[in-house]
């Protein structure tokens, strides 16, 4: 008898695959190799799901995100790269027909998909065969799909007698799509008719089917409804949009509908969201409207949840059958047979789509809107973390239509802006894409209006383009009290003009707002984020532009100088004293802060023969003498006049006149280094440093052992580090803010010719102080 049953199958098949010769055994070649085997093996070992390091296959081949796992922590802009699942490969999915493994008695049954041509292939008696359901019986569980080719498929449901009078319709052909991504093939499908009579809770009257294509498309060949308000509940694995691969477990998403008018139910996020709304706006009427009149309130609001408006919308549908048998016919009493019409009706009133209408692949603003909430659901997970974090939103959307919980939106927000920083949506797009149903929808634009309305940005359009800035609500990561706080996270954003929304702004966006065109050529100011780093103005092309090092001779360790100084050359650093107290006459003292800098610079050159000098200041000789006690070198005043700072000064009278008019010596110093400003009170800067170096340091080289170590004040050190940088050290008070450090100044090396080089040097972290 099984042999006869086998016969007529065989039979079946010839008809359903006419002519077609691809399907010939002599031209598919299977390789008995190790890598065919290993593929085979790979499709049991999926059951449980691994690693796409594990395979090589199509699916990981062209996974987007392979290398995300070996990026750093932060990107160039200093965002965090978003957490993602591990890539879980889909090892059934061949590339084309050549890849599949030798079809035998240990996997009868079995099902591959060719991902070239999106077809599912089963493994009956020796061949691989396709077109197979609605043939043979097929079954579903732990997500995986087989067939048993010695019994035939089930057909629609045969009528109770005991129920004829209270059946609502018969031998419906429901369909639909089930989607996260698409799930995949063996994923069961149920639908469960709701009792009106009970609240809308589950009666005992399901009815079952399997997912059997490669798009998440299911079809029940007909099926008889006492109810017509049913939750579909599907149950699998889906494909991951973010990863390319698969979920890391199977996930169960429901859809809640009416089915007097309509025949086809998709399930994907929007449904599920709306799943405890919709039955909450049913309960408040009173049970007295049926579930298909309230559908397209309870979709408005889960979309308005996440920010999202898309209108009044239009009764034409983006979801609809995907694949699959149906019956003809419909109605109450609706029959059919084999190969019959599908009839798509939308909302009762025609005018509104609702959740269950929407496909992921149907290129409208629904489809986009479904796309990013999808997405979204995704901050936790793709398995059953990702279904707990989905239920909590939609138990909170359930009572009043909203989301309400600020904390867990600034954490999406977070996620949202960190996927987009870090490439995401591109790659995305790109997994989108290599499902084969076409280019993604635009949801990238619901996404980035998601986070930018939690961090409080208006809406990007050409009035507000250009305009950058920093994270408004104190529940963000990435929160900022004020635009330039400095102890915040760097992170500030820009409303692009193309992009018609905010994106994360570059270090010269953000660093340079507020700037306008500079006062003079060369101009150089400090980044208003990153403080440490500088731009400089192009007049001819009235433009800011990242210093590089030909503008900005940036301050060196003295360790690290000390360790350039050759055999045979000589070094004299001048410094300036550490920090003093308000006293600053000439017997003011060092803070306590002040002695331990000393102390500490000193131990960077521990070991070395030292010679010492300080100005006739107090603070000065204190500076020396704890610099040699870090040093650990015994210390031996040595006073020189010219070091007490007024070394450039020409008429000090003039000088403390343009400081109480200006704004002080900072301001007043700091543009006659740079600007020639005040030449009446100081003399010329190059001849004067030229002097200081050939009068008194120069001469002095001849008393130090290898080693000099003076200790001035800023008047003298900032516009001798001026000179002898050629003005591209950045101590540009008066435009600015940067001053000289304490314990920073210049080191003035002497080669073996008796040729002098400058180089700009600190002794603590940083050779400036910004005020």
């Amino acid at each position: 008898m099984k042999k006869l049953w086998l016969t007529f199958l065989i039979a079946l098949f010839a008809i359903s695959c006419g002519d077609d010769k691809s399907y010939s055994p002599e031209e598919e070649e299977f390789s008995e190799s190790s890598d065919a085997d290993s593929t085979h093996a790979g499709h049991h070992s999926h059951r449980q799901g691994y690693s796409s390091s594990s395979k090589k296959g199509s699916s990981d081949s062209k996974n987007p995100w392979e290398k995300h796992d070996k990026t750093d922590s932060t990107n160039h802009s200093g965002v965090s790269v978003p957490k993602l699942d591990s890539i879980v490969v889909d090892t059934s999915v061949v590339t084309s027909k050549k890849e599949l493994p030798p079809c035998s008695a240990q996997n009868e049954g079995e099902s591959f998909l060719v991902d070239e041509s999106s077809e599912l292939y089963f493994c009956i008696n020796g061949e691989w065969r396709t077109s197979v359901i609605g043939i043979v019986k097929a079954t579903c569980a732990d997500g995986n799909l087989t067939v048993d080719p010695f019994t035939a498929s089930d057909a629609a449901e045969v009528e109770d007698p005991a129920l004829a009078g209270t059946y609502r319709r018969v031998a419906v052909p429901v369909a639909g799509a089930a989607q996260k991504g698409p799930f995949r093939y063996g994923a069961s499908v149920k639908i469960i008719e709701l009792d009106s009579a009970k609240r809308m809770a589950d009666s005992r009257r399901t009815h079952e089917t399997c997912i059997a294509s490669g798009d998440g498309s299911y079809a029940f060949p007909g099926v008889n409804l006492v109810s017509p308000y049913v939750r579909v509940e599907v149950n699998g694995y889906f494909r991951n949009e973010l990863s390319g691969g698969l979920s890391t477990s199977m996930v169960t998403l429901h859809s809640v509908t009416d089915l007097t008018e309509r025949d086809s139910v998709n399930v994907n996020m929007l449904t599920h969201l709306e799943s405890p709304r919709l039955l909450k706006l049913v309960e408040n009427s009173g049970f007295n409207q049926p579930i298909r009149s309230m559908k397209a309130q309870a979709l408005k609001d889960v979309l308005s949840a996440f920010n999202i408006d898309l209108g009044g919308g239009s009764g034409s549908s983006s979801g609809g059958n995907n694949g699959g048998w149906f019956f003809g016919g419909g109605g109450n009493n609706g029959g059919g047979s084999w190969g019959g019409g599908h009839t798509h009706t939308t909302t009762a009133s025609g005018s509104s789509v609702t959740a269950d209408e929407v496909n992921l692949f149907g290129g409208d603003e629904y489809s986009a809107a479904l796309l990013a909430i999808s997405i979204m659901m995704q901050r936790k997970g793709s398995g059953h973390e990702m279904v707990s974090y989905a239920n909590g939103i939609a138990e909170r959307i359930k009572g009043n239509g909203n989301w309400d919980d600020n904390n867990a939106r600034a954490d999406l927000a977070d996620w949202l802006m960190e996927l987009d920083a870090s490439g995401g949506y591109d790659k995305i797009r790109q997994v989108f894409a290599s499902w084969g149903r076409g280019e993604a929808p635009d949801f990238e634009k619901h996404l980035r209006n998601f986070w930018s309305k939690v961090y409080g940005f208006e809406t990007c359009n050409s009035y507000t383009a250009g305009q950058v800035k920093n994270v408004n609500t104190s529940l963000s990561a990435y929160f900022a009290p004020y635009y330039d706080h400095p102890d915040s996270p760097k992170i500030r954003f820009i409303c692009d003009n193309t992009l018609k929304s905010w994106r994360v702004a570059t270090d010269i966006e953000k660093d340079t707002v507020g700037f306008g065109p500079g006062t003079y050529a060369g101009q150089i100011r400090n980044g208003k984020i990153n403080t440490d780093k500088s731009y400089v103005y192009e007049q001819s092309k009235r433009i800011w532009r990242e210093a590089t090092a030909a503008d900005v001779t940036p301050f060196e360790d003295i360790a690290d100088v000390l360790a350039t100084v050759a055999p045979g050359e000589k070094v004299i650093f001048i410094l300036r004293h550490g920090e003093r107290t308000d006293d600053t006459g000439k017997t003011g003292h060092l803070t306590d802060n002040g002695k331990k800098q000393s102390q500490s610079v000193g131990a960077k050159l521990k070991g070395e023969s030292i010679s010492f000098a300080n100005s006739t200041y107090t603070r000065s000789k204190e500076t020396a003498e704890n610099f040699a006690t870090g040093a650990g070198l015994t210390f031996t005043e040595n006073t020189i006049e010219e070091l007490d700072g007024a070394w450039f000064v020409k008429d000090d009278s003039r000088l403390e006149n343009y400081k109480s008019s200006d704004g002080g010596g900072w301001v007043v110093t700091s543009a006659y280094a740079y600007q020639g400003k005040y030449s009446d009170a100081f003399y010329d800067l190059d001849k004067r440093g030229e002097e200081f170096i050939n009068t008194v340091v120069m001469p002095r080289f001849a008393d130090i052992n290898r080693i000099g170590v003076w200790i001035s004040h800023d008047m003298l050190v900032v516009p001798l580090a001026v000179y002898a940088t050629s003005k591209k050290v950045n101590l540009r008070y008066f435009d600015t803010k940067q001053w000289i450090n304490y314990l920073a100044g210049v080191a003035i090396i002497l080669d073996s010719n008796g040729i002098a080089r400058y180089v700009p040097v600190k002794g603590l972290a940083s050779g400036t102080m910004t005020l």
